[in-house]
């Protein structure tokens, strides 16, 4: 069975390093700041017997990482550790990574097993979205607190390099970002900030445009910066946390004028950014439709001739702001993918949405809750496409829940 631990964690490293790399370099530079009088770079057996999970990190070592400031942590990561691995296994790592923690059944599904974003093994698993260094730095503060090492021989042992390569086919599944955006949905509600609110956090990365400071971090003991939108010239607005927003009363013209230049220059390039992220969900959302094979349904499956907008049949707020964000960016994609493979006949368009309204009609005798019947949904059709991009596989049913053979419409 999987275990998590230091020697499966170095373990699929050592297995994804850069060639000039040796086992001893790696594992001596991750663990050099927390005891650098005992400079592991240069001790075979000790990192071998550490690497294999035949042996505890000291205590010196696990003392320290308790002690040890987490930005320092996550520094020495980046700066130190990143560089000794091979670039192009970064989602290897990380699907690893998450399949081990996944399988480790001695981790509880509410357990943080991500100490740098305090990220709980169930919420972890599931992300696609990775700072990599951050991920590394995280995952490394827990096992080297928590988890024993002096055991895990046999689990260890299952990760050879057939393993790491087995994540070839899904590494295209990760996407790698510099920071996470810490403006979620969920404070965004908490705190009700609007659609344009939104879009001005969206360009700064969730920052105060001026300072840099994150806005709408909530965290036990700190307070929040607010965001506060701020009318600058004319019709132009810029997104700063509360400190900026007073000194910006007393600015010169030219300062104002700067960061309206600064603020333009985000905006193109979050354009930019979108219009590359929207190209590349349409193809996998084309590679999706690709892999679907005729699915079973009944002959006596019918499909709606009236359209029902998704506002009178879904119930639930937040799958209702999903599927009609979804909607709103890529129908269009989806239809003209559906179109596409229809006259190439890679796919039966017609039989392909019986197929979608059947599975709707079976998920619907066994659960009530909107959300499961859709998030079932996805799961089914992920699996029968071969595990191959879920946020595609999201943003099909949600097309579908569009053109209405998904979910019937409310009683009045």
């Amino acid at each position: 069975m999987k275990k998590l631990c230091f020697g499966s964690f170095a373990t699929v490293l050592v297995r994804c390093k850069a060639s000039s790399t040796t086992q001893k370099k790696l594992c001596g530079t991750m663990l050099l700041p927390f005891d650098p009088t005992n400079d592991l770079r240069t001790a075979d057996g000790a990192t071998s017997a550490l690497a294999k999970g035949t042996s505890n990190l000291s205590s010196i070592i696990t003392d320290a990482v308790k002690a040890a400031d987490i930005k320092e942590v996550v520094q020495h990561f980046m700066a130190e550790v990143v560089p000794l691995l091979d670039n192009n296994k970064k989602s290897n790592i990380v699907l690893a990574l998450k399949d081990i923690i996944a399988s480790d059944d001695s981790i509880a599904a509410d357990t943080v097993v991500e100490c740098v974003n305090n990220i709980t093994k169930d919420k972890l698993v599931t992300y696609t979205t990775i700072v990599f260094h951050q991920f590394l730095a995280g995952v490394f503060l827990y096992l080297a607190i928590y988890l024993d090492n002096r055991n895990c021989g046999d689990a260890v042992k299952e990760i050879t390099d057939e393993y790491i390569q087995s994540f070839e086919p899904k590494k295209f599944d990760i996407a790698f970002i510099q920071q996470h955006l810490a403006f979620s949905t969920e404070i965004a509600d908490e705190f009700a900030i609007d659609a344009h609110s939104l879009a001005l956090l969206s360009e700064t990365r969730g920052a105060c445009q001026n300072c840099g400071r994150i806005l709408g971090i909530k965290k036990e003991g700190i307070d929040i910066s607010y965001a506060k939108v701020v009318r600058l010239l004319g019709t132009e607005d810029v997104i700063l946390c509360v400190e900026c927003e007073r000194e910006l009363q007393n600015a010169s013209e030219a300062e104002k004028l700067a960061l309206l230049a600064e603020k333009r220059e985000l905006e193109t390039r979050s354009a930019a950014i979108d219009a590359v992220s929207r190209h590349e969900i349409e193809r996998r959302i084309e590679d999706v439709l690709r892999e679907i094979d005729d699915l079973e349904v009944s002959d006596d499956t019918r499909l709606k001739i009236k359209p029902i907008k998704v506002e009178q049949k879904i119930t639930e707020k937040r799958l209702k702001e999903n599927i009609l964000s979804d909607v709103n960016r890529l129908y269009e994609g989806v239809n003209s993918s559906l179109d596409r493979l229809s006259g190439e006949n890679k796919l039966n368009v017609a039989r392909f949405a019986k197929s979608i309204r059947r599975m709707y009609e079976d998920a619907s005798e066994n659960l009530t809750s909107q959300s499961e019947i859709y998030n079932l949904l996805v799961d089914t059709l992920y699996e029968k496409s071969g595990r191959k991009y879920k946020e595609a596989c999201a943003i099909i049913i949600s097309y579908f829940v569009q053109s209405c053979e998904v979910f019937d419409e409310i009683a009045e």
